[in-house]
């Protein structure tokens, strides 16, 4: 069964002043896809594991720039439920959110927002409602891969003896701890997957209007 879409664009766009008319697209490298086997930083080389998630970053603009997603981007949650871990992961932290039901796929499910730094009061057992802002995005000044600043999205499905402490990066790709599904259904905007590879390409930040 599909996943159904959420409002989490439009809500990112109204909690960081966007102009929706001037947001186009989201716009992805295969690297940051649901289970792409290859990285969109560094050497661009193999990853160690098939990726987890999706990678919010880049976007376009009503002109067709290309724009990317700047260090303290406020991230809207993109279903309510409950907090039930935070860890540190490469570039930030990550919150684990678990939620009852929701649409078109009954039973509990959690959420993971990485590379995060999460808003004061963000913590283990807090209630939060769809649409709550719970992070910005982590800044990557003191990353040696030269990789931009970027949220990153898992979805998936609890076992039902999952703890959640401690709860660490590697439970996350474990299928006997969580069944993980492609984020991308989720999204409720136009997207766009760009060639082979993402070197060379300029990339602007829309506060800074610095190279990325």
């Amino acid at each position: 069964m599909p996943l159904a879409k959420t409002r989490f664009t439009a809500r990112l766009i109204e909690a960081n002043g966007y102009d929706p008319n001037d947001f186009k697209c989201w716009v992805f490298c295969p690297g940051m896809l649901f289970e792409a086997p290859d990285k969109w930083w560094g050497d661009y080389g193999r990853r160690d594991f098939p990726h987890e998630g999706l990678d919010f970053c880049l976007y376009r603009d009503a002109a067709d720039n290309l724009l990317r997603l700047d260090e303290g981007t406020q991230i809207p949650v993109m279903h309510g439920g409950r907090v039930r871990a935070l860890f540190n992961d490469y570039l930030g932290e990550a919150v684990v959110i678990e939620h009852e039901s929701i649409a078109a796929l009954p039973g509990k499910s959690i959420s993971i927002y990485a590379h995060t730094k999460p808003q004061d009061g963000i913590r283990p057992g807090v209630k939060v409602r769809e649409g709550d802002i719970i992070a910005t995005i982590a800044g990557t000044g003191r990353s040696k891969t030269n990789i931009l600043p970027h949220l990153h999205l898992s979805f998936g499905r609890p076992s039902v003896d999952i703890v959640y402490e401690p709860f660490v990066w590697n439970q996350m790709r474990d299928p006997r701890r969580v069944t993980l599904k492609n984020p991308q259904g989720l999204v409720d905007w136009p997207c766009e997957v760009l060639g082979p590879k993402c070197q060379g390409i300029p990339l602007t930040s829309r506060e800074t209007g610095a190279g990325g």
